[in-house]
């Protein structure tokens, strides 16, 4: 539902139609805020006794959560039309952050939380009668969309608690969730992935962002390693010292010259994975801290090679799901879904470890690593992502159109690049590529979702009807 200006006329949506806003609701809402601005134009604080303060600001924070009601239900439909893109703004996201003065971030959580409502009766309704803070019904619309029928249970009593109490609450119902359909957490963690950034007081550039659990794996295996050599490379330009430098020239002149700190230098390391070169913070005309040109490639002059391990139970492997008591993680990132673990079998250097009652029995190494003659040719008939219609030419990811866990091989016929949609489509959305051509210039690829159950090919049923004989 959308209020109107008389500046700027927009449409209700009542019943599925939209119509003018000829309710009134606009001239309302404006009625009651200039009832609020008289009351605080006119509040003397110093006038009000304790218990009379309290009892003011709980009707203020009362009419703040009705306030925030309004904003998570307008939301949605803001986004939905074409008005945030009308009014120049390149989001609905900074449409709302303009109209409220907030982060871009925070508005785009007011929209998700907003569309989780139509799915959320019970929730709907509590936010409309005052009940649910902004944090609390963020909380519990992410956890009950994930397992809707624990929303009766995470709103009891919901109004009465701290809000460290809800988000615990909220905590258990999203890993009993997980743990339930892991597949599904990591769609909702693929489609919610982001990379923020913004300037602060002191004009630093600051981000931040999330992603899927094999992605953090492989991007921080990369960056130490990367990290790694940076170190070997300042201490070499220090002579063999095992100080680094750089942190005493950017403080000014005179200052001591210490080492610097492990976070400093996988800064420089993920600015380098990114720009080339090294990364420091002094010298003129983009010159690293060693004096070196930064994109020389004096640091990543190669695509580093990840090293993610694996701990999956061969069991679950074999079956394709975890058990109660079985494993399926990436070291240092936590528990991920079998079909993730197999994904990462395709290119990557595998160690298995046998244990029987938790000790070691054995260890056996594995490389299904795709050589480099092998990435040559498929760079070379490949040149973007094989998808008809898809013309992406970055950030691509080898894919074994047979997968090895169905016995599929690392041959040339057998590999694909594709983009990371559609490789996420492969591998979690049942999408299935194939291969039509008869030659490498001419591959002759097709994509498209799984057959729907009981018309897989070959069965027939999906087949046009036989003309009837001597038809």
């Amino acid at each position: 539902m959308a209020l109107a200006t008389d500046a700027n006329p927009t449409v209700l949506e009542s019943s599925g139609a939209a119509v003018s806003d000829d309710s009134g609701l606009g001239t309302q809402v404006a009625g009651v805020r200039a009832v609020l601005q008289s009351v605080v134009s006119g509040l003397d604080p110093d006038r009000l006794l304790g218990a009379d303060a309290a009892s003011l600001y709980g009707e203020l924070c009362a009419v703040d959560r009705l306030v925030l009601a309004g904003k998570t239900l307008l939301a949605p439909r803001i986004a939905e039309s074409n008005h945030w893109e009308a009014a120049g703004h390149r989001s609905p996201a900074s449409l709302l952050a303009s109209l409220e003065g907030v982060s871009a971030g925070q508005a785009r959580l007011t929209i998700e939380t907003g569309r989780r409502l139509s799915l959320l009766p019970s929730t709907e309704g509590a936010l409309r009668k005052g009940r649910l803070s902004g944090p609390k019904v963020a909380e519990i619309a992410a956890a009950a969309t994930l397992d809707p029928g624990a929303e009766s249970s995470l709103l009891s009593g919901v109004e009465d608690e701290p809000l460290q109490a809800t988000r615990e609450r909220c905590q258990r119902v999203r890993a009993t969730a997980a743990r339930h359909d892991p597949v599904a957490t990591l769609r909702r963690i693929h489609a919610e992935r982001h990379f923020t950034s913004w300037t602060d007081v002191e004009g630093a550039f600051c981000y931040q962002g999330r992603d899927t659990a094999e992605r953090g794996a492989l991007l921080l295996s990369r960056l130490e390693q990367v990290t790694n050599r940076l170190v070997e490379k300042r201490r070499e330009a220090a002579g063999g010292h095992a100080r680094t430098s750089g942190a005493g020239a950017a403080a000014g002149a005179g200052a001591p010259d210490r080492p610097e700190s492990h976070a400093a230098l996988r800064a420089d390391a993920f600015f380098a994975l990114l720009v080339g070169g090294e990364g420091g913070v002094g010298g003129e005309g983009g010159r690293s801290t060693t004096g070196e040109t930064a994109g020389t490639g004096t640091i990543v002059d190669r695509p580093p090679l990840a090293t993610v391990m694996v701990r999956v139970d061969l069991s679950a492997l074999r079956r394709g799901r975890v058990r109660p008591g079985e494993t399926c993680e990436l070291d240092g990132q936590g528990p991920v879904p079998v079909p993730m673990a197999e994904d990462l079998m395709g290119d990557s250097f595998l160690a298995y470890l046998f244990t029987e009652a938790g000790d070691i029995r054995a260890v056996a190494h594995h490389g299904r690593t795709i050589n480099r003659t092998l990435r040559t040719a498929l760079s070379f008939r490949d040149r973007h992502c094989v998808v008809p219609g898809c013309r992406v030419a970055y950030g691509l990811e080898i894919d074994h159109v047979v997968p090895l866990s169905e016995g599929g091989s690392t041959r040339l016929d057998n590999l694909a690049l594709l983009c990371h949609h559609h490789h996420f489509q492969k591998t979690y959305e049942g999408w299935e590529l194939t291969r039509n051509g008869p030659t490498d210039e001419d591959p002759g690829w097709s994509f498209a979702p799984e057959a729907p159950f009981g018309q897989e090919p070959g069965l027939g049923i999906d087949a046009p009807a036989r003309p009837p004989p001597g038809a």
